[in-house]
């Protein structure tokens, strides 16, 4: 399932995409997938927080030189 969301250049595919590609990439070691779907989500969660962060901080500065005279 595609959303199309996906902006950053180090991520070509959105995240559905690859969460698909991992669960029906051949393995017998379960143990692997989930420790590879693990480490993909950490990845993706750390990036958003950061962009949040970044976002966040761009309004702040923005709102401060809204009030100077």
């Amino acid at each position: 399932m595609a959303t199309g969301t996906s902006n950053s250049p180090k991520q070509p595919i959105d995240t559905y995409t690859r969460l698909a590609h991992l669960l029906h990439s051949p393995t017998h070691d379960h143990e692997a997938l989930l420790d590879r779907v693990y480490e993909e989500l950490l990845a993706r969660e750390s990036r958003a927080y950061a962009a949040g962060w970044t976002d966040a901080l761009t309004e702040a500065r923005r709102a401060q030189r809204g009030r100077r005279p």
